[in-house]
């Protein structure tokens, strides 16, 4: 076997190793989205939500959301998982928030204004 074959076979080798870690790393990444709705206030300081009419709450985490509190918006961002000391420190206001609803976490990446007003 000649080096330049060793070399192929190593490398080729090393991309398969690393394959399911890069598929890993892109997972918790999260995965982008938009949802549309009144933008509230959460009992967390900082806090904003949107119930979705997919019937979902999604807890968002940007920057100036609170100029856009109580008007109808549609938000853009990456799908986010808190950490796990995270999320149980703010399990108890999630339930109060979103009743039976599933809570999204959101990162805020572009806010548009639909309305001044929510229905």
């Amino acid at each position: 076997m000649s080096t330049k074959q060793l070399i192929t076979g190593l490398i080729a080798l090393l991309f398969v190793c690393l394959l399911p870690v890069l598929a890993s790393a892109q997972d918790n990444m999260g995965k982008s989205m938009s949802v549309t709705g009144c933008l509230k206030q959460g009992t967390d300081t900082g806090g904003y939500y949107i119930m979705g009419d997919d019937g979902k709450m999604y807890e968002l985490w940007g920057k100036n959301l609170g100029v856009h509190l109580n008007h109808k918006v549609t938000v853009t961002g990456m799908q986010t998982t808190p950490s796990a000391s995270m999320e149980k420190k703010r399990e108890a206001m999630e339930k109060q928030e979103a009743g039976n609803a599933t809570v999204v976490d959101m990162k805020v990446t572009n806010l548009k204004m639909v309305s001044e007003s929510c229905p």
